[in-house]
């Protein structure tokens, strides 16, 4: 019976492990740089199939339509750095918030430089962290007196 409760324990660690800050962080990361990369199969890992993704202008998308822009080069990400983020755990739900600096490719072939300030929801399903919502707004240089 002691051997029992002490597996079942050492279970209940492992289980709860892949669910706390520091995974969330890396799914996050992992998130940017497949983002950056085009990569696919790894937005559809990592993102959920509910995903509701509010762009800084206001747009709307789901997971299709967004993982579609990457795919086309509609969204076309050159770099994703975090200037400051937060990461928060709550049970099988994530909340991340920061700032974050966004390097993208324009339409017409020049760059853009974005600092956004975020924030987003993972949920824990399937053995793995996946977003669920996306909501962003611009910031602004900070205006001299």
């Amino acid at each position: 019976m002691k051997k029992l409760l002490i597996l079942g324990c050492l279970l209940a660690s492992f289980a709860g492990f892949a669910q706390n800050e520091e995974s969330l962080k890396e799914a996050e990361l992992n998130r940017f740089k497949v983002m950056v990369a085009k990569d696919l199969p790894g937005l559809q890992a990592v993102l959920h199939k509910d995903l509701v993704y509010f762009h800084s202008s206001g747009a709307q998308d789901n997971k299709e339509t967004y993982i579609a822009s990457i795919a086309s080069g509609k969204s076309s990400y050159l770099a994703i750095t975090p200037e400051e983020i937060q990461h928060r755990v709550y049970g099988k739900t994530g909340i991340n918030t920061g700032i974050l600096n966004i390097l993208q490719q324009a339409a017409d072939g020049g760059q853009t430089t974005l600092r956004l300030r975020f924030t987003d929801v993972f949920v824990y399903a399937d053995k793995r962290w996946q977003m669920v919502s996306w909501q962003s707004t611009k910031l602004v240089p900070a205006q001299k007196p």
